[in-house]
């Protein structure tokens, strides 16, 4: 096999294409993986990584002004600030460290690294600066892009996206958010606790439509705490006399102006399709700036497979990082479909919101016979040992067959805890099963347990 002759290339070195970088060249296959900016994407540069390390300055923040209810005094608040300089370089140290740890792993473990921007000619070659590179098989994995609205058709220095805001300077008195997702809450609530005031605009009304009820519930009444300002059901629709224009959905006479130092672009992302052209013209199928796959990550072109953002199907990076899997195993034979229901959502606010499977409302749609187990953390020794008493454990199940249909949790730790409810489920427990399980004591893995109980009435 020439040098220029690949088993796999896997365009993009997201969670989802080192991953399965890793996967193939284990198996054996000579792998080529394809990178035009930094090793790891958006995660470990300029999402997962970096954020939380700023949430965890800012949650420290937050814990330092309760010392005296934990009996430490002599602390003096008016000298406990934000560096934000401080916190960034933190940040940027974190993920440059576990990008050049990655880099490093993948050349010596036998990935051919290739840095530059690929343009995928044919299903079985690769253009990368000149150079043509040829495959049996075909891995995109080239993410997403943050965008502006399009409202915004120039470069506007008071305009951030979640990518760019490592770039700010200093901390605003004010920002407004255009678009409250997991992102863009995930940024609020950072921001009001390092002293920001933060305005929250997104089109849905309410907010976080595809949460639980009591999630969305328990966030709102959170945001408010926070005084975070919330404008659900309006859309922002022009920026005119440095002022960010909002109209309401369905009701363009009612329209409002914010006025903020800083504004942050939250907005939903699209696959990043640019350079795959030639394949579309092959019939590769996209639909609404992703590309369509089944639940094998297989495209509509043979030996071409489709991994995290870029198909849209559930954009984080442990669902990349599980579908870069998949595409492997099923170009060695061995793919299984993705059961999709099993993939949680982690939500990294002040306190954690995490989720698996169906909501109360979803399992009533489908026809189950649906019960419930709710347990609040003010209940639990360990939380309220810790000063984090608040929050809840909901869990969703069958009533007829006792099968556990959804786990829903908003307190610290809510998204290490979802974790044991995706072992329950994937493995097929009951909730009696569950309940039957001896956790430590005192925990808050416990809590599971004791909502469990709560559904079957104990």
């Amino acid at each position: 096999m020439s040098d220029n002759q690949f088993d796999l290339i896997i365009v993009g070195a997201g969670a989802g294409g080192y991953v399965a970088a890793f996967r193939a060249v284990q198996s054996g296959l000579k792998v080529a993986l394809i990178e035009k900016e930094k090793v790891g994407g958006i995660c470990l540069n300029w999402g997962c990584v970096p954020s939380k390390s700023l949430q965890a300055s800012a949650e420290l923040l937050e814990r330092l002004k309760k010392a005296e209810d934990f009996g430490l005094s002599g602390v003096d608040f008016d000298k406990v600030k934000p560096d934000w300089e401080t916190m960034l370089k933190r940040a940027q140290t974190l993920a440059g460290q576990f990008a050049s740890r990655t880099e490093l792993k993948l050349t010596k473990s036998g990935v051919k690294l290739i840095k530059g921007e690929a343009k995928v000619l044919t299903p079985e070659k690769v253009l990368v600066d000149g150079i043509e590179y040829f495959t049996k098989d075909l891995v995109l994995a080239t993410g997403s892009n943050y965008t502006f609205p399009e409202f915004l058709n120039k470069v506007n220095e008071r305009f951030y996206t979640p990518k760019s805001i490592y770039n700010l300077k200093e901390l605003p008195k004010t920002m407004t958010i255009i678009g409250g997702g997991v992102i863009g809450i995930e940024f609020a609530s950072l921001f009001s606790s390092l002293g920001v005031k933060v305005n929250l605009v997104d089109h849905h009304f309410p907010l976080m439509p595809y949460m639980d009820h009591d999630l969305t519930e328990y966030l709102l009444e959170i945001l408010r705490r926070k005084q975070i300002k919330l404008y659900c059901g309006f859309t922002a629709t022009a920026f005119e006399d440095n002022k960010l224009k909002l109209e309401k959905v369905g009701n363009k006479t009612e329209v409002l102006s914010l006025d903020s130092e800083v504004y942050l672009s939250a907005i939903a992302r699209q696959g990043n399709v640019a350079g795959l052209e030639p394949l579309v013209s092959k019939g590769l199928e996209v639909h609404r700036g992703h590309v369509k796959t089944d639940l094998r990550c297989r495209t509509s072109l043979p030996h071409v497979y489709a991994v995290g953002d870029l198909n849209g199907r559930f954009m984080t990076a442990h669902v990349a990082a599980k579908e870069g899997l998949t595409a492997v195993e099923t170009i060695l034979g061995n793919g299984e479909d993705i059961i999709y229901d099993f993939m949680p959502y982690n939500m990294y606010s002040t306190p954690e919101f995490a989720s698996v499977g169906l909501t109360e409302k979803e399992a009533l749609h489908k026809g189950f016979l649906v019960s419930t187990g709710k347990f609040s953390l003010s209940h639990n020794a360990k939380a309220q040992a810790d000063g984090d008493g608040e929050g809840f454990i909901k869990i969703v199940f069958d009533k007829k067959t006792e099968e556990i249909l959804g786990v829903h949790i908003a307190t610290k730790n809510a998204t290490d805890l979802i974790g044991e409810a995706i072992v329950a489920m994937s493995s097929g427990m009951t909730i009696k099963q569950f309940a039957s399980l001896t956790h430590p004591h005192p925990t808050l893995a416990e809590a599971l347990v004791d909502a469990s109980f709560k559904g079957m009435g104990y």
